[in-house]
């Protein structure tokens, strides 16, 4: 079955830092899944007190403002290594979750 490709005008952000294992690996298969998409990455080591993007575990993938696998953000809005318990998902899981949200 083909996987149609996410077609949003909104960027899909990138969130994460450095001193989480898996923000490179999420990354590279985030821009597997979806080449042609604006990726916006965002540090969240650099992030002001107060910003709105303060919360979510690294890494994290939103899409218009959602995280494409519905978790919400920590409250306590601490940068912190997001626990992902059924491990990264693949790229195909990536694809479907964007296609779903582009419906």
């Amino acid at each position: 079955m083909a996987i149609t490709a996410y077609t949003s005008q909104q960027p899909i952000k990138f969130l994460g830092f450095d001193g989480c294992p898996n923000t490179p690996i999420l990354l590279e298969r985030l821009r597997a899944a979806s080449p042609k998409s604006e990726i916006i990455e965002v540090d969240l080591m650099h992030l002001q007190t107060g910003d709105p993007l303060l919360g979510w575990g690294a890494p994290t993938i939103l899409v218009d403002g959602e995280d494409l696998f519905g978790v919400e953000p920590s409250s306590d809005r601490a940068v912190s290594c997001r626990n992902w318990s059924h491990g990264l998902p693949k790229i195909e899981e990536i694809q479907s979750a964007l296609k779903d949200s582009n419906q």
